[in-house]
């Protein structure tokens, strides 16, 4: 069955990413079941909704956007589902009518700096919105540093120039979004730096577990990585860099600063 889709222009390069997308229809497909009741949160364009709504009882789609949202209404019409309700609201204050089997959530971006993915699952947990033994997609996210050498003098998305790494890759925080986590996170991490540099800059990606055996890796329109010029050179050996930031917030809520 192939779905008819309107997407706001900013969205078009998102449905063309087929590793985020497939990923996310695999994981739904495996885990919603007849009779379930689903949240799409962040809906955008409303397809994961409808991958979710062939099997499932009822999917509420949520969108904040009103542009967007009015381009969901207009999918889920035009593809003839009649067992979602698209709902243009904030997640976190939103009032459903009854608990979610599964959750559906794909608000991420890299280390969740920029997204609101971790506070809409907090609140929905925190409300007890999710039934027992239900199910959440994503269920984890591991979020890894490395130190390279910068190719601008400010933050940037490391897709296309691809930074060249000094350090190896090491894995500094794990998100369970089954658990309530806190916002606000600071983190002292530890590198083996291979040479001199001038001018380093330290790179986050994140690695999405949707469920077992599921992991997506960082896709252009999937959490790309991302490099955070350090505020002074470092040397060879042994380097520390303290590395703070809300997740929810912004880029601007990153801070780092090397201990050497």
């Amino acid at each position: 069955m192939k779905l008819k889709l309107l997407v706001p222009q900013w969205h078009y390069s998102m449905l063309l990413d087929d590793e985020r997308v497939g990923i996310f229809k695999e994981a739904i497909e495996r885990i919603v079941k007849e009779d379930d009741v689903v949240y799409d949160l962040g809906t955008g364009s409303g397809i994961l909704a409808m991958i979710a709504a062939r099997k499932a009882k009822k999917v509420y789609a949520v969108e904040l956007d009103p542009i967007t949202a009015t381009y969901a209404k207009k999918n889920v019409k035009n593809n003839n589902f009649d067992n979602i309700e698209v709902i243009e609201a904030d997640a976190i204050e939103y009032n459903f009518k009854e608990k979610a089997d599964v959750v559906v959530a794909e608000m991420l971006d890299t280390a969740l700096i920029t997204e609101p993915q971790v506070k809409v699952i907090n609140s929905i947990l925190k409300r007890g919105l999710l039934k027992e033994n239900g199910k959440i997609i994503p269920e984890e996210a591991y979020n890894t540093a490395q130190i390279v050498e910068s190719r601008l003098g400010h933050i940037y998305y490391d897709e296309e120039m691809e930074s060249r790494p000094i350090s190896d890759e090491i894995l500094y925080s794990t998100i369970n979004f089954y658990e309530i986590n806190k916002e606000d996170v600071s983190y002292t991490l530890e590198f083996e730096v291979f040479e001199n540099c001038e001018n380093p800059a330290l790179r986050l990606a994140t690695y999405t577990k949707l469920t077992d055996g599921l992991i997506a890796g960082n896709t252009p329109m999937l959490n790309p990585m991302l490099a955070i010029p350090l505020d002074k050179p470092i040397k060879k050996g042994k380097v520390k860099v303290k590395l703070s930031y809300k997740m929810g917030g912004d880029l601007e809520s990153i801070k780092v600063s090397v201990i050497q």
